[in-house]
Order: C-alpha cells, then structure tokens, then sequence
C-alpha cells in the first residue's frame, strides 16, 4: 500500500445515456441521467483507492451543493479531502457527457469558471509523507511551482503527468518529472498521427522519463529513457458499456503495478486489463469485483402499445409493466399506489388505446401510459413508479438500467 496525492481537477460529471450519437439541430431523449464525480484525477484516486492505496487529492471547489455532492462522494471513497482549496466566488466545473448506448462512446462539454490550484495552496502540503505524486498537465502558471518543489523536497518518489492537450510551457516542465503519460488525442492535437511519433517527440524534451501513450482499442505504447517505443495489445471488446473513465483507469492501474515493482511493459499490460474491465460496466465502482452478467427482462419484439406486459424484474421489489407508447417502451412498477396491490391482482390490466391510459384491475384506477399519473380514480394524481430501461439497439433485448 502507498500513500499516493493526485493534484488536478474535480467536476460534476452529468451523464445522459443515448440511444444513438445526435445529430446537429436536432431533439432526443435520454434514455437515463447519472450525476457522478469526474476530473481526470479524481477517477485516477477512485481507482487507486480500489487497488489499495491511500489517497489525497489537491483540487479546488466551490461553495454550491455540486460542490458538497463532490466532497460527499470523495469520503463515500475514502479520499482524502484536507488538501482541497475552497473558493466562494465561482460554481463548480462541470461535464456534460453524452453516452452512445450503441458503442460506449462518449462526447464532453466541460464548463468552468472556478480558479485552479494556487501554488501557494499547494505549498503548505507536506508532500514528503506521500509516496507517489501524479499531477495532471494543466494550471500551467501553478504547474512549474509544484514541479520545482517536488523534485526539490522529494528524495526517491516518483513524480508523474498526464498529457491529455497541449498548453503553452508544459512540455518545458516535463525535465522534473519520472513517467508520462498521453494518449491519441495529444498526439493529433501536436499534428503527429502515431503514438512512436510521439514517444519520440516526448523523449526530445524529456530523456530521463519513461513515456506510456495509451492508444484505446489499440492498446498503449511506451518506452523506458533510452529506449524504443514498445507495443502493449488490448484485447478487443466486441460491445463496450462505457468508455468515460477508461484513459484514466488505465493510468490508475498502471501506476499501481510500478509501485509493486512490475516492470513497465508488465505495468502497461495491468493498466490495458483494467482499462478494458472498466468499459465493461457504466462508473468506476466496483471495479474488481466480478462481472455481473445481466439477463434482460423481455425483448422489444414482444412488447405493444394495446397489452401490458408485466414481468419479472430481479431486484426491484415488484414486477415491471412494460408497454409501448409512441416509439418508446414506458416500464413501470407493477404496484399500484393506492393499496399497494398489483395492477393485474385481479385479472389483466386493461389499456384505453383512445385515452392512452392503463386500468388498476382492483378498484379502477386509470394511470397515463406516457408517464404514469393517475388521471381517474381513488389515487387521483399520484404516480406509478418509473422504471429506467437499457434497451440493446442490436437484439432489442430490455434490461433494468445499472445505477
């Protein structure tokens, strides 16, 4: 176990999860919304702290409930929070992540208008008692401060980066640091167009680190000072779940493996495992335990807009009712908020095709297909409860939405 502080940014991420990537001008429901900790840093704590060790991040937050929700999931983790820096005036970054349900990709709006680390901040932490340092390639002004002191004061832990845009001065700082890491993203944005490129760029400016450039599905290059570039293959995924948070996964797991002594190529190897693991399950949670294989409830071929369907739901409380409205299936809880009684507790649950609503089979109660509201009935106005679908766009396979 290390004592690892990570120094970088900590944003509100809002995911919504889409049945296909939008096109330009035009309108779609999300399928599901998850509010979630992001900032390439903080995940790379999360999955530390998974993999064992013990974690600090420096970061700066605002005073808005985004910003308690931030500090709340941060000690839900067990990272620990006495080196953030607290300013009043400005919100808290946030992330509009957009997830093709299709494939597993996602596209990010960031906002911010919240200050970043202060050297000065960073300064007052006693960062001799830490035993890894990963600092994300940012706050440029800040950066070159919090290098010159760590390499100053730290007499054998590593120090380490993540190139994920070019920023003016950065690549002018990277002399202080032991290992590197960058992806496909900074090397386009440089204008080269293969990761030896741009461990070659990158040793120029750096000889005495080692570089690891992950690739995505292709898997990650990297070299020792001195050496060649080496390839590291990933093993396809045929359907990937989610691929926010992957990148830093894979840097989280690959620091992990060097601070138990692996050698760097066995490093990249851990750190393409554990990248690859991570798309295949929505967040960061969990991420050694094993994979859950889901079985979904019905198959969009069966369902209708003139008969409930109601099935099993394992572990939700009641059964589902599943029925087609429009192009959409609407699931709800099979229990109605009167009595708490099954709709179908006497016989089937009748559907109004004119009204668009379902009849409760106890005591007449009529509920809106579209949402669920009561529109008639002993529980006038109250609500079925919703149930949020994963719909696969390939088989048409429904399963219960992962949280």
């Amino acid at each position: 176990m290390a004592r690892i502080l990570g120094i970088g940014n900590l944003v509100l991420d809002t995911q919504l999860f889409v049945s296909n990537y939008p096109a330009e001008d035009s309108e779609q429901r999300a399928q599901q919304r998850i509010f979630a900790m992001g900032g390439n840093v903080a995940n790379n704590l999360q999955v530390l702290r998974q993999l064992g060790h013990d974690c600090a991040i420096c970061s700066t937050l605002a005073t808005d409930d985004a910003a308690k929700r931030l500090k709340r999931a941060l000690e839900e983790r067990q990272i620990e929070t006495q080196h953030i820096q607290r300013f009043i005036q400005g919100s808290t970054p946030t992330s509009y992540v957009q997830i093709n349900q299709q494939n597993g990709s996602r596209t990010i709006v960031h906002f911010r208008d919240l200050p970043e680390v202060h050297f000065e901040h960073f300064a007052k932490i006693e960062i001799e008692v830490y035993d890894w340092l990963h600092f994300e390639g940012r706050n440029t002004d800040a950066l070159a401060g919090m290098l010159n002191i760590a390499k100053t004061f730290l007499s054998h832990q590593p120090i380490s980066i993540e190139l994920e845009k070019p920023r003016e001065g950065l690549e002018d700082l990277l002399e202080q640091v032991n290992f590197i890491f960058t992806g496909k993203a900074y090397a386009l944005a440089l204008g080269l167009d293969n990761p030896e490129a741009l461990i070659v760029h990158l040793q120029q400016r750096a000889p005495q680190a080692s570089i690891i450039c992950c690739w995505g599905a292709d898997g990650a290059w990297f070299a020792a000072p001195g050496t060649l570039a080496s390839h590291q293959a990933s093993q396809a995924l045929e359907k990937p779940v989610d691929t926010l948070g992957a990148g830093d996964t894979f840097i989280a797991a690959t620091i992990d493996a060097l601070i138990t002594q692996k050698t760097l190529a066995e490093a990249v190897m851990a750190g393409n495992q554990l990248a690859r693991r991570k798309c295949q399950q929505l967040g960061l949670d969990n991420l050694l335990a094993p994979l859950v294989t889901r079985k979904p409830i019905a198959n969009i071929k069966h369902i209708t807009n003139s008969r409930a369907t109601v099935v099993p739901a394992p572990g939700l409380p009641h059964k589902v009712v599943l029925i087609k409205h429009d192009n959409e299936i609407k699931a709800y809880l099979n229990n109605c908020p009167h009595q708490d009684v099954p709709l179908d507790e006497a016989y089937k649950i009748d559907i109004n095709p004119f009204e668009m609503t379902m009849k409760c089979s106890v005591h007449d109660a009529f509920f809106r297909i579209e949402d669920g509201v009561c529109v008639e009935g002993p529980c006038w106005r109250e609500e079925l409860t919703p149930v949020d679908l994963e719909i696969d766009p390939d088989t048409g396979a429904i399963y219960i939405a992962e949280h």
